[in-house]
């Protein structure tokens, strides 16, 4: 991911210069500095579970429904807000990533009770998991909505809609994304997990969609 790559880069270089400092003033070694400040992120990944769940102390499970989309477009994100409820379940949501090439996570919620009309505030917590199972982004506060749509005031798209580029240093494999939506007014939260696989090449949907009709309904799956 690109903008992850970017941040990587930059506080790499920081936590370097700043630990050359430390051992001029100490007069440690780099090593020993080095090793410390990796014991200090491991520790600070142990405790990850630890920190979810502080997250939601006071507050009570919503009666509403979280949801991640993982789209190519605006447009399917409008399409999937406007279908029958029933349609929902599994669809705007692409299994298969390649890289170079853009793709949006719409945090959206889904069977909000409270009328459009009512205070709102809504805040949408991701992080993004390597197939490693490191963390490779995590924002507090990645969206925000302040107020539904009169046209559909029980489904909500948190704003600004995050999107994200995978490159070619990206390790082929399955990266989950999870987010916690909570709702401030009402002391509530929702949560919600999805996966996508990056692969080598074009993905799945690509290939569907180059595969003439005829073919397809000769082979069918």
């Amino acid at each position: 991911m690109r903008p992850t790559h970017t941040i990587g880069f930059l506080a790499l270089f920081v936590v370097s210069f700043l630990l050359a400092l430390s051992a001029q003033e100490s007069n440690q070694s780099l090593g020993d500095l080095a090793r410390q400040q990796r014991e200090h992120r491991q520790k600070q990944s142990s405790n990850s579970g630890q920190t979810d769940a502080s997250e939601i102390i006071g507050l009570k499970e919503g009666n509403f429904k979280a949801n991640i989309l993982i789209t190519d477009s605006h447009n399917a994100i409008e399409r999937w807000v406007l279908m029958p409820e029933a349609n929902r379940e599994g669809a705007g949501r692409i299994r298969q990533v390649t890289t170079g090439k853009k793709y949006y996570l719409p945090f959206v919620v889904t069977d909000y009770k409270w009328p459009a009309s009512e205070r709102m505030t809504l805040t949408a917590h991701v992080s993004l998991i390597s197939p490693e199972g490191k963390t490779l982004f995590e924002c507090p506060t990645a969206s925000r909505t302040i107020f539904a749509d009169p046209r559909s005031p029980s489904v909500i798209v948190l704003n600004p809609v995050m999107d994200y580029t995978l490159d070619s240093s990206d390790i082929p494999g399955t990266y989950t994304i999870r987010v916690t939506i909570t709702d401030h007014v009402h002391s509530a939260y929702a949560k919600a997990e999805e996966q996508f696989q990056l692969i080598q090449g074009a993905s799945a949907e690509e290939e569907t969609a180059k595969t003439p009709a005829r073919a397809q309904q000769t082979n069918p799956r």
